[in-house]
């Protein structure tokens, strides 16, 4: 049976704008909260069909991929879905970042370098950490 959060979110899903629920699932991956990102970004799904969203469900398909690959809970299918993330960035125009504040970017500039982008935010963080409080 369902947690209270997968209720929760649901109930989200029938008043809050899928635009809204994507960057909720996006807050939640770039927090590695692979389980609670996964179900935020099926409410937005339902949202954007209701809303007859066509471009952010296709937007959002992509991050769900990528989501999956990110967990590692299925590391067999890895590869397979790297492959299907990259196929469907080359179709895109624009997507939001992984990355916080999870703005439109380029979706070109984010193939082959997706997987990295949690490392790159630790390391740009760290860049501005004094080096008096890094140590």
């Amino acid at each position: 049976m369902p947690d209270r959060s997968y209720f929760a979110i649901r109930a989200l899903a029938l008043v809050t704008r899928g635009a809204v629920l994507h960057q909720w699932g996006l807050e939640s991956l770039h927090a590695e909260r692979f389980a609670t990102a996964a179900m935020m970004f099926e409410a937005a799904a339902r949202r954007y069909r209701h809303e007859l969203a066509v471009e952010p469900i296709a937007r959002l398909r992509v991050h769900e991929l990528m989501a999956q690959v990110l967990s590692g809970a299925e590391p067999a299918a890895e590869t397979e879905r790297c492959l299907e993330v990259e196929r469907r960035l080359c179709q895109l125009d624009q997507i939001e970042s992984i990355a916080s504040p999870h703005h439109l970017v380029d979706a070109h500039s984010l193939l082959g370098t997706w997987r990295d982008a949690g490392s790159r935010i630790e390391e740009s963080a760290m860049e501005n950490v004094p080096l008096s409080r890094a140590a």
